[in-house]
């Protein structure tokens, strides 16, 4: 669970040195204001405006490896 906070850290760092607007959600964000439960994940929205995904996309897949081959395709389609 420490390694989950600290690259929740890490992601909140870079979306604040690019001034991007953003929460956590999820089960790492009940952890800090709700009941405590078990995560592998960090869930984040990221609020970029309608058409305007690609080039936050392209910024995270620099730091960032997909969990599939067609990332990008599937970040921009869904």
């Amino acid at each position: 669970m420490k390694a989950l906070f600290h690259l929740a850290a890490e992601v909140q760092d870079i979306f604040t040195e690019k001034s991007w607007k953003f929460c956590f959600i999820g089960a790492l964000a009940v952890q800090r204001w709700g009941e405590p439960r078990l995560t592998t994940d960090v869930d984040i929205t990221l609020f970029t405006g309608f058409g305007k995904e690609e080039p936050f996309i392209d910024e995270l897949l620099r730091h960032y490896q997909g969990r599939r081959d067609d990332t990008k395709e599937f970040a921009l389609k869904n």
